[in-house]
């Protein structure tokens, strides 16, 4: 910024997240700044922000075209699956894997 010609306009926002803060903000809040601003970036990216657990993630995998980025970060690259006895019987039942037992 301090580069710029003298006489050069700022760019027009598309959108503006205001907040409030002093000194006692808590900015942990969920309800108050947490949920608002996700919210905000989630409108701005065109996307899902929150995070979801691996069997979330395994349903988003065959419902749906797009994931959200906390799967396709975690769960697509083989890190977010725990196998347990009761997933690998779910999956043998719906074909996805063969039973090895």
């Amino acid at each position: 910024m301090r580069l710029r010609p003298p006489e050069w306009p700022l760019p027009r926002p598309d959108a503006i997240h205001h907040i409030v803060e002093d000194f006692l903000t808590d900015w942990t809040a969920p309800n108050a700044h947490v949920l608002p601003l996700r919210r905000f970036l989630e409108n701005c990216l065109s996307t899902d922000l929150r995070n979801f657990f691996a069997e979330s993630c395994f349903l988003f995998a065959f419902t749906h075209q797009k994931l959200p980025p906390s799967c396709q970060q975690g769960y697509v690259r083989m890190q977010g699956l725990v196998g347990s006895q009761e997933l690998r019987h779910h999956a043998v039942q719906a074909g996805l894997l063969q039973d090895y037992t």
